[in-house]
């Protein structure tokens, strides 16, 4: 009979080991990847932009593993609050807006470089976002795009005059492939 007693105590373990499964698995899905964007794919990016004095926006910023390493006068975008909180108290001297990098790429005015860490595999919403960048890349407001991808696809081909996979990062999980798309 002692076993028995124990049942309840096991089930509201299982229930919490499952709700804490549940949230991980949201959580990735919602990143992309099983962990933030590693050092060493974040100077990948840096190193792509190079010395431009164009402005930087960066889409997706996340909670900041790329934004560090990005010039002061980048402007990031992050719409899930957690992150945007996040990312306002820890880089506090930066331009951090909460919006969806769709809406915010058609009104950019001028000539711009873009930083993206939006997942292009399994995101229903990417082919909206690719829609946005073609469009500001055909209106000149974007002029150079670096992003990374998990699988050696290529997510904006035919979009730039010249695309090309720059890298492989192999100290990120998962290993990264990086690209730079310029007109």
């Amino acid at each position: 009979m002692k076993y028995l007693a124990t049942v309840p105590a096991l089930r509201a373990a299982r229930e919490k080991s499952a709700t804490t499964i549940a949230g991980i698995l949201a959580y990735y899905g919602t990143v992309g990847a099983v962990c933030e964007s590693s050092r060493w794919l974040a100077q990948g990016i840096e190193a792509a932009i190079g010395d431009s004095p164009l402005p930087i926006v960066e889409l997706g910023a996340g909670y900041g593993s790329v934004t560090g390493v990005l010039p002061e006068r980048t402007v990031s975008i992050e719409r899930d609050l957690t992150r945007f909180e996040h990312l306002k108290r820890t880089f506090p001297n930066r331009t951090i807006i909460d919006a969806c990098a769709i809406g915010f790429l058609a009104g950019l005015k001028q000539p711009t470089i873009v930083v993206s860490s939006i997942p292009s595999v399994n995101n229903p919403e990417f082919r909206h976002l690719r829609a946005s960048v073609a469009s500001a890349s055909e209106a000149g407001t974007v002029t150079t795009l670096v992003t990374y991808t998990y699988f050696p696809h290529n997510p904006f081909a035919g979009i730039f005059p010249r695309a090309e996979m720059i890298g492989m990062e192999l100290r990120n999980i998962p290993p990264a492939f990086l690209w730079l798309y310029t007109c």
